[in-house]
C-alpha cells in the first residue's frame, strides 16, 4: 500500500504516518510539506524515479551527508551527530535516554539536556524537510529511528555485500565520533 500525505505541519505528518504504520506496517508512506514539493517529486519521476535515494550518507572516514551530490549543511554539529548515530543504528529505534547518554556522554540526563535533544530532533527534521526527505526519520512517542531504505549509505551497502562498498572500507568508520568505535570493530572483523 502506498500513501502520500501533504501537510506543512511536520508533527501532524508524523502523527498521521504513525497511525498508518500501526494499522499497516508495510505501508510505503511518502510525506510532503506542500503540494509544490509533491509536484517536484512527481516531475522528477515520483516513485518510479526512486531507484536510488537522493540522500547519500558517507560513513567510511568522517561522517558526511550529501543530497543530489551536494553537501548537506546542519545548523548544529550535534544535529549531524544525532543523524550519524541514527544511521549507525540501521533503523533500530533509539530512546531519548539512549540518545542523551550518547550525545552528552558523562552528563546527567536532566530536563535541560532533554530539551536540547528535542531541539536537535526538530532541527534534524527541519533540515530533512527542506530537502523533501523528512520521511527518513521515524518518530514515535519516546523513540526515533531512520528508515534505512530511504538513504544510500556506504555502510549499509557494505553489510549487504556490495563489492564497491566493501572495497571502499579502509579501516575508518565515522572517525569524528568516539561512540562509532564499536561498529568499526565489527566492520574490521567482517572484512
Amino acid at each position: 500500500m502506498r500513501v502520500i500525505l501533504i501537510d506543512p505541519d511536520a508533527e501532524a505528518l508524523e502523527t498521521m504516518a504513525g497511525h498508518i504504520r500501526q494499522a499497516e506496517p508495510q505501508a510505503e508512506i511518502r510525506t510532503f510539506a506542500s503540494r509544490e514539493d509533491l509536484t517536484r517529486w512527481l516531475e522528477a519521476g515520483g516513485a518510479a524515479g526512486e531507484h536510488r535515494p537522493r540522500l547519500r550518507v558517507q560513513t567510511f572516514g568522517n561522517f558526511e551527508v550529501f543530497y543530489d551530490g551536494r553537501p548537506v549543511h546542519f545548523s548544529r554539529s550535534r544535529t549531524k551527530e544525532l543523524f550519524a548515530y541514527l544511521i549507525d543504528r540501521r533503523g533500530a529505534g533509539s530512546t531519548m535516554g539512549e540518545l542523551t547518554s550518547v550525545l552528552w556522554e558523562g552528563r546527567p540526563d536532566t530536563d535541560s539536556v532533554r530539551s536540547q535533544l528535542r531541539s536537535l530532533i526538530t532541527d534534524l527534521r527541519t533540515t530533512l524537510r527542506r530537502l523533501g526527505e523528512e520521511a527518513i526519520i521515524i518518530k514515535q512517542r519516546d523513540m526515533i529511528a531512520v528508515d534505512p531504505n530511504r538513504v544510500d549509505c556506504d555502510y549499509y551497502r557494505c553489510l549487504a555485500g556490495d563489492p564497491a562498498a566493501v572495497n571502499a572500507f579502509r579501516g575508518e568508520y565515522m572517525s569524528n565520533y568516539s561512540w562509532a568505535e564499536t561498529t568499526l570493530g565489527a566492520l574490521e572483523q567482517r572484512t
